[in-house]
């Protein structure tokens, strides 16, 4: 079976049923894992590894935060200092937070950016990590702010849809039966599922299609509009695979590591456990960063595969191809042992 080389516009922007998608997904890591996980190790590896060692120190925080309020809990213990630890106000914490989301905004960055730009291409060369810095760099505040939006807007309308179904629950429930309300409990449980599908877009459309923020949330609900089990079929089948393999690789690392299970019973000063706890967490980074990708361009193969169905953009490119003038080869001397082709 021929493989496509994803170096032109309509090797991306084709009709894939769910089997087509799945392995449009893995051929495209097949045929570019090697400058793909060059660009990745240039821009993502420095961030995903300072995260982890971020994480590993909140860890090392936390552990020494339980044991002092177990050595303090007794008659004379306040509740604060059993309700409000030292670890959730450290700077620790918030800087992992920052970290984490720099690592977000940088990761969709790098791999939806390596898509466009791979999708746009009409040569052979490898896409490198300027190029790919360049989109890294011009679109990084505006994809942390589309995050921030996205998150603030998200749960403000599912308190906005809760509060009115949680109202109207309340009230039919005062007048009837109180298991009335559960059946409106399973609504908002919809509602939030429903907007998954759309909003795992957002982000490809925002930064293919240039659109603003609310733009590329209706853009998002259009193409997913009659499609939704397709996408978010495809989410959760992806997700679960790529957390399986993800899982198996955590199990296989925590085999490896039973050294740090006997570490967490010691005191959490002791620099062997931090040190442990440090490579543990920049090792589960790593693996992170292996797989997650996977489920990117598995949206990105969603969305294209919506924008051909609904816009026919690969199929008029094909169409104007056809009275193009056909390339120049130079002519090759034949050789003896040339067999010709087959």
């Amino acid at each position: 079976m021929r493989h496509l080389a994803f170096n032109r516009p309509t090797d991306f922007l084709r009709r894939r049923d769910f089997s087509q998608k799945m392995e449009a997904t893995f051929d495209f890591i097949r045929v570019h894992a090697t400058p793909l996980v060059r660009v990745l190790v240039i821009l993502v590896l420095p961030l995903a590894l300072l995260t982890g060692i971020g994480t590993s120190l909140l860890q090392g925080q936390l552990l020494q935060t339980v044991t002092m309020l177990k050595q303090r809990t007794g008659p004379n213990s306040t509740l604060n200092s059993a309700i409000v630890p030292e670890v959730f106000t450290s700077s620790t914490l918030w800087l992992t937070m920052l970290s984490g989301m720099l690592l977000f905004a940088v990761v969709h960055l790098t791999i939806f950016g390596y898509i466009t730009l791979q999708a746009d291409r009409t040569t052979n060369e490898p896409i490198t990590a300027g190029e790919v810095w360049q989109v890294v760099k011009s679109r990084f505040l505006g994809m942390l702010g589309s995050f921030i939006g996205l998150g603030l807007l998200f749960m403000a309308g599912i308190m906005g849809i809760g509060g009115v179904l949680f109202g109207v629950g309340a009230l039919l429930a005062s007048a009837a039966t109180p298991w009335i309300i559960f059946p409106f409990i399973l609504l908002l449980y919809v509602a939030m599922f429903y907007v998954i599908a759309p909003l795992s877009l957002y982000f490809i459309v925002w930064l293919r299609e240039g659109r603003g923020f609310f733009g590329s949330i209706s853009r998002s609900f259009r193409l997913v509009w009659g499609k939704w089990w397709s996408t978010f079929g495809l989410l959760v089948v992806i997700t679960l695979i790529m957390y399986l393999i993800l899982f198996l690789s955590m199990g296989l690392l925590s085999v490896v590591g039973l050294p740090v299970s006997g570490l967490m019973g010691a005191e959490p000063d002791a620099g062997s456990t931090r040190v442990v706890l440090i490579v543990y967490s920049a090792l589960q980074s790593l693996v992170t960063l292996v797989y997650y990708p996977f489920i990117l361009i598995a949206i990105s193969f969603q969305y294209f595969n919506l924008v051909e169905r609904r816009d026919g953009t690969g199929t008029r490119l094909l169409i104007d191809a056809i009275g193009a003038p056909a390339l120049t080869v130079a002519p090759m001397a034949l050789r003896p042992d040339d067999e010709g082709e087959y």
